[in-house]
């Protein structure tokens, strides 16, 4: 399977995690069994889906860790709506065919 079709994979999964948890896991598994792709266009849009995973991770955990304090429900819904903004522009970057220029970044 050539690289594009690995992102290409990787978005479907992690669209579907928006409304499953399991699609977004096996995204982030895949991600990292498949390693980065070096040196070629979709080396950026790998790295961008690696931080997606993470961040998606760190916010839910973030979020059940509030949930004593009543801010389970808004942090976790801040968390999908940057998750979705997020899984959006790695699926325009990836119809696009282009580089995301800093896939360091948070948006």
């Amino acid at each position: 399977m050539n690289p594009g079709q690995r992102i290409l994979w990787m978005n479907i999964l992690f669209g579907a995690g928006l409304a499953l948890v399991l699609p977004w896991l096996a995204a982030g598994l895949l991600a990292h069994l498949w390693g980065r792709a070096r040196g070629t266009l979709w080396s950026s849009q790998h790295a961008y889906a690696v931080r997606t995973f993470w961040m998606g991770v760190v916010g839910a955990a973030g979020a059940l860790a509030c949930a004593g304090i009543g801010l389970m429900e808004p942090l976790l819904a801040l968390t999908w709506l940057y998750m979705a903004a997020r899984v959006t522009r790695g699926v325009l970057a990836w119809e696009r065919e282009e580089w995301i220029t800093d896939p360091g970044r948070f948006l």
